[in-house]
């Protein structure tokens, strides 16, 4: 009896031990047991789940080249597994389309904008967009009259991406070297040159008049060189408030005097209102013209119509002039990108145009897409007469143009000015102008007007 009750507490220790064992862990290499966990004991570490790839919606005009694009997405899905589709919505109904899906609550998840803050007012941007002035390392490159003309009362909905165009005067170099002149220190002495250019058998200027948009381009490139240092900033955020008239400018009405002038003088092409943006281009291109006051499309357009080495050897590229120096080079944003608040991915789409904007991808898009960077430090194959233009924004003698830092729009501008051109009444011309200015601020219902 006394062994079989011996037998009995061997086998209960034996069976305590085995299971302190099985609560204890498994053994070392020296069978010493490890001891139990306890709630002070630190955790295994365990690694993060990874989220699942995703795919964002890139909503794009189909009037833009994706090439340039697709070579950043390209590295994008290589680097994070999530890719890009790209929507391309027609060109000419492209605002009203975003904006329906605005309305429906069908918002993609990044759309590329045309530029300037009048498109945060079109999109209701406070309800609808993320903004992004905040956000660290989206503007550490962003070149500062670029940043500037993204900002609406100290806001920043839309992310400008690409290459800056410029508006000016471009020069055929071959006309003004059989002239004898050379790039204009000021105003007055491009007037001089117009002058010789003539007495050299050539035509000094040639506007497109019948086309009705090209002489808008006169002023667009003078407000910045003649009615910016004038009004300055607070001026153009009062022309916004409604709270300064366009016909209450002097500088801005001298403007109109400085066109007329240029007809009255004959440094303009024989029948001016016939003037079309297509013999533009030919008259330049063929020596027959000295200088027009264009957007730099023309380049493209020389390009192809003459070749690589013409727009390379031949043609030039200055500012508007001032009375007292050479001026400022008015240049243009390029589109934004934006990403709407509800969006499906929209951290993911975040973490895209941070992708977009570094230095590295930067450069692949120019590397397709070559253009005046609007990023310091990066790199793209320019024409001269861009170089021309870099130089500029380099030494800070360069603003955006005045439409892109406007809310309201010039409407009508061009129908104005075929007017202007056929009766020279400067008084009209500009009245006109403001008031459909402050028509449009109206139609939009902008604070002030």
């Amino acid at each position: 009896m006394k062994k079989v009750k011996a037998a009995s507490v061997l086998l209960a220790i034996s069976l305590v031990t085995a299971s302190l064992a099985a609560c204890g862990g498994g053994n070392n290499n020296s069978g010493t047991s490890t001891p139990p966990a306890t709630s002070e004991s630190t955790p295994p570490k365990t690694e993060e789940p990874k989220s699942d790839p995703v795919t964002l919606s890139f909503v794009i005009s189909n009037t833009e080249d994706t090439t340039a694009y697709n070579k950043v997405f390209e590295a994008y899905e290589a680097k994070t597994g999530n890719k890009v589709e790209l929507q391309a919505l027609p060109g000419g109904d492209y605002d009203n389309m975003i904006k329906t899906r605005f309305s429906t609550g069908d918002f993609p998840d990044l759309f590329l904008m045309q530029p300037g803050t009048k498109q945060y007012v079109k999109l209701r941007a406070e309800e609808t967009l993320h903004e992004w002035s905040g956000e660290q390392g989206v503007w550490d490159n962003v070149i500062d009259s670029i940043k500037e003309a993204q900002v609406e009362n100290g806001k920043i909905y839309g992310v400008p991406y690409g290459s800056t165009g410029m508006m000016g005067v471009f020069y055929n170099k071959d006309v003004f070297k059989q002239a004898g002149v050379d790039v204009p220190q000021n105003y007055a002495d491009m007037i001089e040159i117009a002058k010789k250019i003539k007495a050299a058998g050539f035509t000094p200027f040639y506007e497109g008049v019948k086309d009705a948009w090209p002489p808008q381009v006169f002023y667009f490139t003078g407000w910045v060189t003649q009615v910016d240092p004038v009004i300055g900033d607070e001026g153009v955020a009062k022309l916004n408030r409604n709270e300064l008239a366009l016909a209450d400018i002097a500088e801005l009405k001298d403007l109109f005097a400085k066109q007329l002038e240029l007809k009255e003088l004959g440094l303009y092409q024989d029948n001016v209102m016939a003037g079309t943006y297509d013999e533009m281009q030919n008259e330049l291109g063929d020596g027959k013209v000295g200088m027009v006051f264009m957007l730099d499309g023309i380049v493209s357009q020389l390009e192809q119509k003459f070749g690589k080495d013409w727009v390379t050897n031949n043609l030039g590229f200055f500012p508007f002039p001032s009375a007292t120096d050479q001026g400022t080079a008015m240049i243009t944003p390029p589109n934004q990108l934006m990403v709407p608040e509800k969006a499906k991915h929209r951290d993911a789409a975040m973490e895209l145009v941070r992708f977009m904007l570094e230095p590295a991808n930067v450069d692949l898009f120019y590397a397709s897409k070559p253009g005046i960077p609007i990023y310091q430090g990066a790199t793209s194959e320019l024409y001269p007469v861009q170089e021309d233009v870099k130089a500029y924004i380099d030494a800070g003698k360069s603003r955006v143009n005045i439409q892109n830092r406007l809310t309201a729009s010039f409407v009508d501008f061009s129908k104005t000015l075929q007017n202007f051109f056929l009766n020279g009444n400067i008084d009209q011309a500009i009245q006109e102008f403001s008031a459909n200015y402050q028509k449009d601020g109206k139609a939009k219902q902008l604070e002030g007007f």
